[in-house]
């Protein structure tokens, strides 16, 4: 079915569906920020992505196995454990609004990522989206009078750059799989990722760093982890993946992309609410500088 075609209240029930699945990813920030005050950054990431793979290995189960889906869920898988992991280590020094609106960059340095990779010619709208994005990343994230980024802000723009990489790396493999077959894959391969990651950093476990100090805490499995675990790993990794693909069926591809771009706005909103988070004029305005640049960014400029 084309997206022009589909009916009118069955493109707004889309509409309302991926605007909830946005909200839910707004969501996960707070819950990063919250967990991590107590909890192991990593083996919480571990755990997330053991859930998801569990039950998407379930419903995975007699697909397909095409050729190279191996191949093409290790590289996404960890993609996404690196991806993942330097967004939650950033969150260490970084708020999660801003946390949300810089991941937000993953957007218009797609199109860069798949020129590098693959010689995909951006377009005049991506290159004045990813300026404008860029602009509002350096407002809200370099520190009036300091001579260079906030850590944190870094670490997060890290995963920017390594999601942009993923969503040009699933456009090309995405249609040679089984949807529910790779989709596993690809966490299963993540979850293996996080789990070589936290075994390699055993032995720097005893150093002082934040970090550091952050991951050789005590994992307590009290109710507040094991709803986070649920959520992180049920309804924000499962739930959300198979809405998406639903209801992006049902609309363009730029009009999904300007739903995406208020990810950030619902994360800011609950970290005012949940945390009383409040960002200042100057990274209110880098905020808006991003959105604007995420929307550009996906615009077709008609002669």
């Amino acid at each position: 079915m084309s997206p022009l075609d589909v009916p009118r209240r069955e493109a707004l029930l889309a509409d309302s569906a991926l605007v909830v699945v946005t909200a839910i990813w707004g969501s996960t920030f707070i819950v990063n920020e919250l967990i991590l005050k107590e909890t192991p950054p990593l083996l919480f990431l571990a755990l997330r992505y053991g859930v998801a793979a569990g039950i998407l290995v379930f419903f995975a189960r007699g697909r397909p196995r095409t050729p190279g889906l191996v191949k093409d869920s290790a590289i996404i898988g960890l993609l996404l454990a690196v991806g993942i992991g330097c967004q939650l280590v950033g969150q260490l020094f970084t708020t999660a609004s801003k946390a949300a609106f810089i991941t937000g960059l993953s957007v218009p340095l797609t199109p860069v990522a798949g020129w590098l990779f693959y010689r995909q010619k951006p377009s005049g709208s991506n290159l004045a989206g990813l300026i404008l994005a860029a602009g509002g990343f350096g407002l809200m994230s370099w520190p009036t009078g300091a001579t260079g980024l906030d850590p944190g802000d870094l670490l997060v723009f890290l995963t920017a750059l390594v999601y942009a990489v993923v969503f040009v790396e699933m456009g090309v493999a995405s249609p040679k799989h089984d949807v529910r077959a790779y989709s596993a894959g690809q966490i299963v391969f993540a979850f293996a990722g996080v789990l070589v990651g936290r075994l390699l950093l055993t032995p720097f476990l005893g150093r002082t760093e934040p970090f550091f100090a952050a991951e050789a805490r005590p994992l307590e499995f009290t109710p507040k982890l094991l709803l986070a675990i649920l959520w992180m790993g049920l309804v924000a990794s499962v739930v959300t993946t198979l809405v998406q693909t639903w209801a992006q069926a049902r609309m363009p591809a730029v009009h999904a992309a300007v739903i995406f771009a208020l990810e950030p706005v619902f994360t800011a909103l609950f970290a005012a609410v949940t945390l009383g988070e409040r960002l200042s004029a100057r990274e209110a305005w880098g905020g808006g500088l991003v959105l604007f640049g995420i929307v550009v960014s996906e615009l077709r400029l008609r002669r």
